[in-house]
């Protein structure tokens, strides 16, 4: 009842619409509930008693009826087709954005297979219910109740032994909706991971297709189907075993009602055209009954699916602004790290990590994979929250700070690159919307992505794969470049942004970036000590803890962690070249 009165909630706005269509529904049940009466007229005033002068009228009364059922049928299919459209598009929009608003770690632990099967297969659901559940059960319910009533005062010995199946199959009713629902929950979970499977295994066909692993996978894929199968197949047994009962329960009306009626008028106790309408009355009782099994699918099914869907409305996000937060008065991209300590998972990433970037310097991050390298940096937006400490951007705790301005001030070259599927130019634009062609040319020639982007079928409005497909990775990773200088922050982050690209390519790159850096705070993540050795301050990571700081020739003369990196890619860059070298000679 909590979900479906949510779903009532969300249909409040179009009450208006939804009370029409309800009324509408009434005048379509009435006529059905008062062509009866008119049947027995025709029979007794007419046909038995000769009344020829009644015809006409009553012939009008029943055409009345039948038009004005057609066009409150229509009218009322439009309102409820509408409204349910409409509470369908405002539960997507209000997902979407609630999913947009949620931090990192709400992605790392949930699939995206997985998010795309709620906002498809469970949204629809729910739109069903509210465009034909809702109004199945109001006009079940009322022309059980109606035709009651109008038989009561037609016959009441005839409703007193129709009634007789009514408690019979409400208590068949109730087991079969005990029975069915955790089996469509336990489907609509299945749905979901099934949907992941198809959407990682088509995501990553390259991958697939370069180790030969179809096979693998459409065997990986088949499970999931056959498990599938197999509890759709399992709701077909309960629905199977319940079903029947209930339809024989309300099939027994029917033969039973009529034998009623004969015994009654046989005895004398009903005219024919009592009769006669009676027996348009027993369809209108037994229909409901018969109904029923099929309604409480419905209602079982779509409850089912909305509270998945709410499930991610009320998991809100652990990352929320407060009531009075602030923003700088100017930002100047100062950035000081207090005594921070991050936990992902019950694990430690970064432990008691203590710095200070000034406005304009340049800070390296370096150290082994894993070192927490890229949790550091991603901290500084409050992409995630930290346990203890504290994060200041320009002074102000960033806990305390506006989220919006505060991430448009960064800009973040991600190490994983994401392109979108749209042109070069509007991948660019991203950050910066309201750029012009110049401003998007300049961003490319800095991020060197100018030259291979001239050379494109259509340039600038070259349309790019999925995720960039098209592209190889140092590309995507200068549109990247090119993307975050374009937005002008005061903070940019390059996470091992140059990793894909040759050394000339990244020493062009650093080159442009020089002037591009000159008056912003900058924090790169690399592996190579040529994109570091000019920075103002390196940081060297090991297992979440700073091990060591300070510039290039400072920490060379400290002759630890970073002096043996520097000493293990000089070694690894001669041994590269020592062997073109003798092929020279």
């Amino acid at each position: 009842m909590s979900t479906l009165k949510r779903i009532f909630k969300l249909c409040a706005p179009y009450q208006k619409a939804i009370y029409l269509g309800l009324f509408l529904q009434t005048v379509v049940i009435a006529t059905r509930l008062i062509m009866p009466f008119l049947t027995r007229s025709v029979v007794n005033d007419v046909i038995t008693d000769g009344k020829t002068e009644l015809l006409n009228g009553l012939c009008a009364g029943i055409l009345i009826l039948v038009f004005v059922r057609a066009g409150t049928n229509y009218v009322r299919s439009l309102l409820f087709e509408k409204t349910s459209q409409d509470v369908s598009y405002d539960m997507r929009v209000g997902l979407y954005k609630h999913l947009q608003e949620m931090p990192y770690e709400f992605y790392d632990k949930n699939r995206v297979g997985e998010i795309m099967s709620r906002m498809t297969g469970d949204l629809e659901g729910v739109r069903n219910l509210i465009n034909s559940g809702f109004l199945t059960a109001y006009e079940q319910i009322l022309s059980f109740v109606g035709a009651l009533i109008f038989m009561t005062f037609m016959c009441w010995q005839m409703t007193c032994l129709l009634l007789i199946f009514a408690p019979l199959i409400a208590i068949s009713a109730w087991y079969f909706r005990k029975t069915i629902r955790p089996v469509f929950r336990s489907i609509r979970e299945q749905n979901a991971v099934l949907n992941t499977r198809a959407q990682e295994n088509l995501a990553g066909m390259r991958v697939v297709k370069a180790f030969a692993r179809e096979d693998y996978e459409s065997e990986r894929f088949d499970v999931e189907n056959t498990e599938t199968l197999r509890r759709n197949l399992e709701a077909t047994r309960i629905w199977s075993k319940y079903y029947p009962i209930m339809e024989l329960l309300s099939g027994l009306c029917t033969p039973v009602a009529l034998i009623g009626a004969a015994i009654l008028a046989g005895s004398g106790r009903m005219d024919a055209g009592t009769f006669v309408g009676v027996t348009g009355y027993i369809w209108m009782i037994t229909n409901p009954m018969r109904m029923l099994s099929n309604i409480i699918n419905m209602f079982t099914n779509a409850t089912t699916s909305a509270e998945k869907l709410f499930y991610y409305i009320d998991f809100g996000s652990s990352i929320k602004e407060p009531a009075d937060a602030v923003s700088p008065k100017e930002f100047k991209g100062h950035v000081k790290f207090d005594h921070v300590n991050y936990t992902y998972g019950g694990k430690p990433v970064l432990r008691d990590v203590t710095f200070e970037a000034l406005p304009g310097q340049t800070i390296a991050v370096m150290g082994a994979t894993g070192a927490g390298k890229s949790t550091l940096v991603t901290l500084i937006g409050r992409f995630y929250d930290i346990q203890s400490g504290s994060i200041e951007v320009d002074g102000i705790d960033i806990r305390r700070q506006k989220l919006k301005p505060l991430r448009h001030e960064l800009g973040y070259v991600p190490q994983e690159t994401f392109l979108f599927s749209d042109t070069i130019e509007e991948n660019i634009r991203f950050g910066r919307s309201d750029a012009d062609r110049e401003k998007v040319v300049r961003a490319a020639r800095v991020a060197q992505a100018e030259e291979f982007i001239e050379h494109m079928p259509d340039k600038y409005d070259t349309v790019v794969g999925e995720r960039g497909m098209g592209l190889s990775g140092g590309q995507k990773q200068r549109v990247a470049i090119a993307r975050a200088v374009l937005t002008d922050p005061k903070v940019l982050i390059l996470d091992d942004s140059t990793s894909a690209v040759d050394m000339e390519t990244e020493y062009e790159i650093q080159q442009e970036l020089k002037e591009v850096l000159r008056g912003r705070t900058t924090f790169i993540i690399a592996h190579r000590i040529s994109s570091v050795k000019n920075a103002d301050c390196i940081l060297v990571l090991k297992d979440g803890e700073i091990a060591e700081r300070g510039t290039h020739k400072e920490l060379l003369a400290k002759g630890g962690i970073y002096a043996k990196m520097v000493e293990d890619q000089t070694a690894s860059f001669a041994d590269a070249v020592r062997p073109a070298a003798g092929e020279e000679e």
